[in-house]
């Protein structure tokens, strides 16, 4: 046994390029990856090894690929997600990480991941709207679709501040309902909140016919709705909304519906419906039960969600999470709220310092996970995790690799496919009378002849 053990040291150390290859983690992957090109592990475990390796361009195509073929691989949708933000394509990032959140398994890593998204989703909505600005010239001449919509937030006019927050509150609201038709494009409220903030819409009190136009042909809508609070007296309430052409800047006839504050939802419904109607939009039966869902009926806990979307919006997470908590204490029935206060107590315990912080961070929330083997496992040039009992590549597969090489076997060597487990071991055999005394037997001697051929 020690000649095999020398014959193979110095196979080690003296078959030259070769066995460098073999060494080489990454190396050792592309090979996997080349032999099974359509093999998930082998994909997964290459771009997060490129990824460790900060070969980001490498990374993101590979992992992207190992998602198309299993759509329900949470890790390769993780360190996609990763991989993204390094390279700056936050959209491409939040929606890798959106799938982790569907099919991922560690439960720390999503709360790192529904931290991220709040506010990751801000910062690509910053990201788009400046890059709009940037690119005002080429896109001024390029109007969207009437059909693609966008609702800017509300303006309230009235003496009672407390109800300022539902400018933000009712514009969602009029963008989830206008979302429920197929034939409509509703641009997001992140998106249209941020470029409010770059071009400061609004800041007067009304938005007038070229910040409207201007806006829309940023965010390459075709239609805005021009939409004011108007508080009267001290329960009435009027809601007045205008679609504003961006083709021309001209502003169509207004729609004014005019109750007390307690029906503030049927109004919203009812405005909601008038401006299906001056957008030529017919509702399916389908569509337009969507449309008469409330998220809640209780007027202080959306209150508290509109108070809970400013505070996002000025990126202050700790009081948005008390708001969001409010609201789902007032309504438990109110799940978005619910959802919400998750996400930015989640933000507001985590912090936002950057991508690199945030990206450490998650990484580091895999830690005991089986999901971390297989990290590990890719560090060292495996494609499996180590709980898995890993894929070819490591120590005791190179020395396979020399034994076979130095003595060809007459019964050939059990090696693992890159692209599955290793067989499991049989059972173990017991001699026949065990079975009835209850009593291993004696093992057995015998004598085990190597031959080593000279090279």
């Amino acid at each position: 046994m020690r000649l095999v053990a020398r014959a193979l040291l110095l196979l080690l150390l003296t078959a030259g390029p070769g066995a460098a290859q073999r060494g080489d983690p990454i190396a050792r992957l592309e090979s996997a990856r080349a032999r099974s090109p359509r093999s998930v592990p082998a994909l997964r475990a290459l771009g997060i090894a490129y990824y460790k390796a900060q070969r980001f361009r490498e990374a993101l195509p590979v992992l992207e690929s190992a998602r198309t073929l299993d759509p329900k691989d949470g890790l390769s949708s993780l360190y996609a997600g990763l991989t993204a933000e390094a390279l700056q394509d936050l959209g491409a990032a939040r929606r890798a990480y959106e799938a982790y959140l569907q099919f991922g398994v560690s439960r720390r890593t999503k709360d790192q991941i529904r931290a991220r998204l709040v506010a990751l989703v801000r910062e690509e909505a910053v990201a788009n709207a400046k890059a709009a600005l940037a690119d005002e010239a080429r896109l001024t001449g390029t109007p969207g679709s009437p059909l693609t919509v966008a609702v800017p937030p509300l303006v309230f006019r009235g003496a009672d501040t407390l109800l300022r927050p539902l400018e933000r509150g009712l514009a969602e609201l009029l963008i989830t309902d206008l979302s429920r038709s197929a034939k409509l494009t509703v641009v997001e409220r992140d998106r249209m909140q941020a470029l409010a903030d770059e071009i400061q819409l609004g800041a007067s009190g009304a938005i007038d016919s070229g910040s409207a136009v201007r806006a829309g042909r940023l965010i390459q809508a075709g239609t805005l709705v021009n939409g004011v609070i108007l508080q009267q007296g001290t329960s009435g309430l009027t809601l007045d909304a205008r679609l504003v052409r961006v083709a021309d800047g001209s502003f169509g006839d207004p729609a004014t519906v005019t109750n007390s504050l307690d029906a503030l939802f049927a109004m919203e419904k009812q405005l909601a419906f008038v401006l299906f109607d001056r957008l030529g939009v017919t509702l399916t039966p389908a569509e337009r039960q969507l449309v008469e869902r409330r998220p809640t009926t209780n007027l202080n806990a959306f209150l508290a969600y509109s108070r809970g979307l400013q505070a996002t919006d000025d990126g202050r997470f700790e009081d948005a999470a008390r708001f969001f908590d409010d609201a789902r204490s007032l309504d438990p029935s109110f799940g978005l709220a619910a959802t919400k206060a998750q996400a930015t107590t989640a933000a507001a315990q985590v912090g936002t310092a950057g991508v690199e912080v945030a990206a450490a961070t998650i990484e580091a929330s895999l830690q005991g996970t089986p999901e971390a083997a297989t990290v590990q496992a890719a560090v060292t040039g495996s494609t499996g995790g180590a709980a898995a009992g890993g894929g070819g590549g490591g120590v005791a597969s190179t020395l396979a690799n020399a034994s076979q090489s130095l003595n060809p076997p007459a019964v050939s060597v059990q090696t693992t496919s890159a692209s599955g487990p290793p067989p499991a071991a049989p059972p173990p055999q017991r001699d026949a009378s065990t079975s009835t005394t209850a009593v291993d037997t004696p093992v057995r001697s015998g004598t085990v002849t190597i031959i080593i051929r000279r090279p």
